[in-house]
């Protein structure tokens, strides 16, 4: 990033309405914990409220040297401006957003300083982080703060991302727009037999790299492997062969400005000649489940319409399998450990998640990604997802690359 993504007044912004929420739940402060370091699951809160990415990577804390590596917080009476705290001397001035910056190697102990410097070292402070934290350095935060009576909050920070602003949809939309890029190489190599799943993955991670994404993971499996959601572990693809008529697919994340795009689609090794009925109708299947998911997301409905009506496809054509905790040889991975059929995107993967008890009503600015795996045993699994923005009257569709490579 070479610019503050964001005006001031939209932080300002954010800042209120955390304020906001703070004194409707009775706080006098809210401290917001996040990690970086190459950790893109637990860096979203404080990128959003504050700009700051932390790059040195987590190591194990080292009382009397440094405690709470890889983590930064930030601290926002009701009545202040909000302090950040580091633990890295090069934070980049151009892009963080507070004026009051703090660096200190043991980043909780100086949290306490900051609160009992602001008068709040025995006031009723929610703690924003649970996702991020440590247990080490939260033990040691808790310490720190005898008198203060902290109130656990994670939800907080959460539930200000849930509406993106017109300037945050459109990230969605350039991030998305670069995924489409990379989706598509990955997906047109794995057509060419002979071609490995790294190969296939390295020629989208390339045009990302060079259009400054952060690729956060690119999951897959192939051929006999395909009822996996990804059958490489650290990293999640392979140097198997692909050979022809076999399934290629994968679910691949990455970040422009923090903000995520994240699909995935499915190609048959060889091209449409190389394809059973078989294996055509389950791919059907799949597009025409998330094709009417995108048909349910609309404003004024509860998530779980969304959900349900992905799934009534999956198990009309019957591709769904057993559910969850199913048999991996009779139901997708997916479908088997994950009960959702998609979920927001933004800063990461936000609330709320299409499942079949969520109540919470789809609004316009919302952007999600609506997601599903579905097979048969004996022809193999496909991932299909497609990234929308939810507008005033339906969606707007992100992912305009094939719906399958064929």
């Amino acid at each position: 990033m070479s610019e503050r993504p964001f005006p001031p007044s939209e932080y300002e912004e954010r800042w209120r309405r955390a304020r906001e929420e703070c004194r409707s739940r009775q706080l006098e402060a809210l401290v917001v914990f996040s990690r970086g370091g190459a950790a893109p699951d637990t860096y979203a809160d404080i990128l959003y409220l504050a700009n700051h990415y932390h790059p040195f990577v987590w190591s194990n804390d080292f009382p009397g040297w440094w405690i709470g590596r890889a983590h930064a917080a930030l601290v926002i009476p009701l009545d202040a401006e909000p302090t950040l705290v580091v633990d890295v001397s090069d934070w980049r001035p151009d892009q963080v957003v507070p004026d009051d910056v703090r660096f200190d190697f043991d980043v909780p102990g100086r949290v306490g300083r900051v609160l009992e410097e602001r008068g709040l070292d025995r006031a009723r402070v929610g703690l924003v982080g649970g996702n991020a934290m440590h247990v080490s350095p939260y033990q040691h935060l808790i310490g720190c703060t005898p008198a203060v009576q902290w109130v656990q909050v994670d939800d907080l920070v959460e539930r200000l991302r849930m509406h993106k602003s017109e300037r945050e949809q459109q990230y969605v939309r350039e991030s998305v727009a670069v995924g489409n890029r990379v989706v598509e190489a990955m997906m047109t190599t794995a057509l060419e037999p002979g071609r490995t799943e790294a190969e296939c993955i390295a020629a989208g991670i390339d045009i990302a790299t060079k259009a400054g994404i952060n690729v956060y993971d690119a999951a897959c499996s192939s051929g006999p492997n395909s009822f996996w959601y990804s059958w490489g572990r650290l990293p999640s693809w392979t140097t198997r062969e692909l050979e022809r008529g076999d399934f290629f697919h994968v679910d691949t994340y990455g970040a422009l400005h923090g903000y995520l795009y994240d699909f995935s689609r499915t190609a048959v090794c060889g091209g449409r000649d190389a394809a059973t009925p078989e294996q055509l109708e389950v791919l059907q299947a799949a597009t025409d489940a998330i094709d009417a998911g995108v048909a349910a997301m609309r404003p004024g409905v509860p998530a779980r319409e969304v959900y349900h009506a992905v799934r009534g496809v999956l198990v009309e054509r019957g591709v769904a399998g057993e559910g969850l905790n199913g048999a991996i040889d009779t139901t997708p991975a997916l479908t088997g450990s994950f009960p959702a059929h998609g979920h927001q995107i933004g800063l990461f993967w936000d609330p709320p998640w299409l499942l079949p008890d969520e109540e919470t009503i789809i609004r316009p600015g919302m952007c999600f990604g609506i997601e599903t795996m579905a097979g048969r045993p004996g022809v193999g699994a496909v991932k299909f997802e497609q990234d929308v923005i939810v507008t005033e009257d339906g969606c707007e569709v992100l992912t305009t690359i094939p719906k399958a490579f064929l």
